[in-house]
């Protein structure tokens, strides 16, 4: 059944003609109605925040801190949007948020593979931002991957190949050596395994193959192996192209 308009603005949606009602709102009035009790109106604080004023470390962290609040879908989605226009010093803030925002990561292996030739979005609300975002803040993501953080880990591995996917990173030596290194330091977690596994799909390199080809065939988890056949199938058709 059709949403209603009502049930949608109660949701977050906000229409043009909402946006233009508040749009000669000053910031102190805005940042006032991100407090709001209705939802619509957290949505245009902000986005009329985030396409009037740069995203500053103290805007970054109030977009933050509401996202680990916020209940309704598409005022999530407008916290998202904007943090994804952040740079460097934004992406240094957020990777401290990986993780612990909502319950969609994956806490145990799928059943079923992921079979399309496109890279899967990231289900971490966090990693699926920093996706969005350019390629300039890569060596921030790079540098969770050193932490003893595992469950950030997990989630950057996401945000990395989607990234070096999409942008056509295929030859980053630095990245996949990051990588590499995390898998041989976090091997006996599956679901570290399996998010690498599918992020070396993003790789035209020599290394890459052949671990992929090794898993492939001897990885204890059968979704790990059909990931590895995946991933293999990726790289060995884009290098052919």
């Amino acid at each position: 059944m059709k949403s209603s308009d009502a049930q949608l603005k109660n949701r977050g949606k906000i229409t043009m003609e909402d946006l233009q009602h508040y749009n000669n709102h000053t910031k102190m009035e805005l940042l006032k109605m991100m407090k709001s009790k209705e939802a619509y109106k957290r949505t245009i604080a902000v986005k009329l925040l985030s396409e009037k004023h740069d995203l500053s470390d103290k805007l970054t962290h109030l977009f933050l801190y509401t996202l680990t609040q916020e209940k309704k879908l598409y005022t999530k989605i407008e916290l998202c949007n904007a943090l994804s226009k952040g740079n460097v010093t934004s992406a240094k803030v957020m990777v401290n948020y990986l993780g612990k925002i909502g319950t969609n990561q994956h806490n145990v292996l799928p059943t079923h593979g992921f079979n399309k030739n496109s890279y899967p979005l990231p289900r971490d609300i966090i990693a699926r931002t920093l996706a969005q975002m350019d390629e300039e803040i890569l060596p921030v993501l790079i540098a969770v991957l050193k932490t003893d953080n595992l469950l950030a880990i997990r989630e950057v591995i996401d945000a990395i190949g989607f990234i070096c996917f999409y942008h056509k990173l295929h030859h980053h030596s630095p990245i996949i050596d990051a990588l590499m290194l995390c898998l041989k330091d976090h091997y006996n977690d599956d679901i570290t395994r399996w998010k690498l596994v599918r992020s070396f799909e993003s790789f035209n390199d020599s290394n890459v193959i052949n671990t992929l080809i090794r898993i492939e065939q001897h990885d204890k988890q059968p979704i790990i192996r059909n990931e590895a056949h995946r991933s293999l199938k990726i790289v060995t058709n884009r290098m052919k192209s």
